[in-house]
């Protein structure tokens, strides 16, 4: 409740105000109070007053209409989901908007672009999406000034990661150095994109249709923004106990492979398709290594990032220490005054390699370093099957040949120490795209190795639903004998009915080395059946070379269908991605 006085105060605004204004005042406080509710805070001191929400009143707010494209260039279909919701919106209000993808962006259509609203994620350490890599070279080769351009980028990230938001940094500003006007501030959105998405669109909108009522030019930076204020990167983390960690290989296999299930003290927001992710640390004895090589003692105090910490307790549990990127790589070349050669290198090699003459400070050394970046895994579980409480996951080990020996993968090599008992923190990464259809919808699954883990997922939860759609599982690896991962539990499901079909290949057990793409092309006149009847195609696994390859086959497949022949069957393919019938999850 208001005291008599703001009460007062608020009736008098209200009475002062027109209804234009009641509309903005509905949408900022809207806006405040989901924020609010999400756990997150919202700045209001904005320079220039604009809607935040973009939900009410949207009728009373319409001007003139626009010509615009919502460009959206995604990894796990967050960016398409805010691409489509902006271009709903906009539409409501009367604009011409057309929703496109960054994979079939034409570049003739650029110049011509009056509005251009870009929605695009970074993926891994500041890489664009594999999907938006054409829209990235598109903008690089024009050669045209764009000077009739006005455009807002808003980028998706994960403030985990030193380069966050980077590949919407990038296109903005490529955009601007291209002679467009930016008519709205970059927007960055971490991983709980709504607290600053939604905001940002509601933004948008206000500012269009005072453009259109004023017809300004104004398309600078003192467009007001949104700035965000909250108290965590608007992750949930999950506190877990190892109930089982196993080797799903046999004896006399040539790789190791772990099945591992974590117990949750609460209820796990996941759903089947999403990923866990892990923060690791580094192992002991690289870390001492290290301090050997600075001669440096355990408990030195060391600050990074305006916290004080033990130095061993800061390399182990802090900073990443594994495969350098190339901007630490030379900002170390900067620090201790010697050429180094381009490329990933552990900090051990390059403080054995190129040892700074005097003596390197270790809180010198320190400023330029990175924090550990979560690693994340395909959810292997069901939670309607197995329970909302828990979740397995299906971790590859690796070994890696390194400059001071033979080193286990950094992440999968922490997951496979992890015992019966240990306790692990984890988050939830929602991938919106690949998920089940309805349940009469047939799907087809290619997940060879550890690409077998949510179509696991996939078959416990239409298990548990009775879905009545048809599912098809290509599943490969090395040996029959020894990696047929859940092989037990693949065979029951192909006595209960749950698989409709399933084809294996195991490379290793014939002279001629089969891998999955060779069983689609031996069951092509079956899968090309389930495509021309609506099935829905899936891939996880590797994405070089696996799904590359399986692309490759599918385009062959596909060039002998008697249906939609209208399109060449590479343009086929990308029909189907397009319209959400043919989904990846690649690494």
């Amino acid at each position: 409740m208001l005291s008599d006085d703001k009460r007062s105060k608020f009736l008098q605004l209200l009475k002062d105000s027109t209804k234009d204004e009641w509309v903005w005042m509905s949408g900022y406080l809207s806006a405040l109070t989901q924020a609010s509710l999400a756990g997150g805070s919202v700045d209001i001191s904005i320079e220039t007053p604009v809607s935040l929400s973009g939900e009410r009143g949207l009728g009373d707010l319409k001007a003139e209409p626009i010509h615009c494209s919502v460009v959206y260039g995604t990894e796990t279909g967050n960016s398409k989901k805010l691409g489509t919701e902006l271009v709903k919106k906009l539409k409501e209000l009367g604009h011409n908007a057309k929703l496109k993808s960054t994979d079939t962006y034409k570049a003739k259509d650029l110049k011509d672009e009056q509005y251009l609203f870009v929605v695009i994620s970074t993926h891994g350490d500041g890489e664009p999406p594999q999907a938006a890599k054409p829209f990235i070279q598109i903008l690089t080769d024009c050669k045209d000034k764009l000077t009739n351009l006005k455009f807002a980028v808003l980028g998706l990230g994960d403030t985990s990661y030193p380069l966050f938001c980077q590949t919407g940094v990038d296109v903005d500003a490529m955009l601007e150095k291209l002679g467009g006007s930016r008519i709205l501030t970059l927007g960055k959105c971490d991983v709980d994109y709504d607290l600053v998405a939604k905001p940002w669109m509601g933004e948008l909108i206000s500012v269009l249709n005072q453009k259109t009522k004023t017809a300004t030019t104004q398309t600078q930076s003192n467009v007001g923004v949104v700035k965000e204020k909250k108290a965590s990167s608007g992750k949930v983390t999950y506190e877990g106990v190892v109930q089982t960690n196993f080797v799903l290989n046999d004896i006399g296999a040539t790789k190791s492979t772990r099945h591992i299930e974590i117990k949750s003290n609460s209820p796990v927001d996941y759903e089947a398709g999403d990923s866990a992710g892990f923060i690791a640390f580094n192992r002991e004895e690289e870390v001492s290594h290290i301090l050997d090589l600075l001669k440096v003692p355990r408990e030195t105090r060391v600050t990074f990032k305006d916290e004080t910490w033990m130095a061993y307790d800061l390399f182990q549990k802090k900073l990443s220490i594994r495969f350098l990127p190339d901007r630490v790589i030379k900002k170390y070349a900067e620090l201790v005054n010697k050429d180094i050669p381009n490329g990933k290198q552990d900090l051990d090699a390059i403080l054995t390699l190129y040892p700074k003459d005097s003596g390197l400070n270790i809180q010198e050394l320190v400023s330029i370093l990175e924090p550990i970046v979560p690693r994340y895994y395909s959810i292997a579980s069901s939670p309607s099957f197995h329970g909302e409480d828990e979740i397995h996951l299906t971790v590859a080990e690796v070994e890696i040949e390194t400059f001071t020996g033979p080193k286990s993968g950094f992440c999968s090599g922490y997951l496979a120490d992890l015992k019966e008992g240990d306790k692990v923190s984890f988050f939830i990464q929602k991938n919106t795209s690949f998920k089940l259809p309805a349940p009469e919808k047939d799907i087809i699954m290619i997940g060879p190795g550890t690409g077998i883990a949510p179509f696991r997922s996939f078959l416990f939860e239409r298990e548990q639903s009775g879905a009545s759609g048809k599912n098809w599982l290509f599943f490969g690896e090395r040996n029959f004998v020894s990696d047929f991962y859940y092989q037990i539990e693949f065979q029951g499901m192909m006595d209960t009915g749950l698989l409709t079909r399933l084809n294996t290949a195991f490379s290793r057990d014939t002279k001629q080395k089969v891998y999955v793409q060779d069983r689609m092309w031996e069951n092509k006149q079956e899968l090309l059946n389930w495509i021309q009847n609506g099935a829905i195609l899936y891939v996880c696994g590797s994405k070089d070379p696996m799904s590359k390859d399986v692309d490759v086959k599918l385009i062959e497949i596909l060039s002998e269908r008697n249906f939609e022949t209208d399109l060449p069957a590479e343009e086929y393919l990308k029909s189907l991605e397009e319209s959400g019938r043919y989904i990846k999850d690649v690494y």
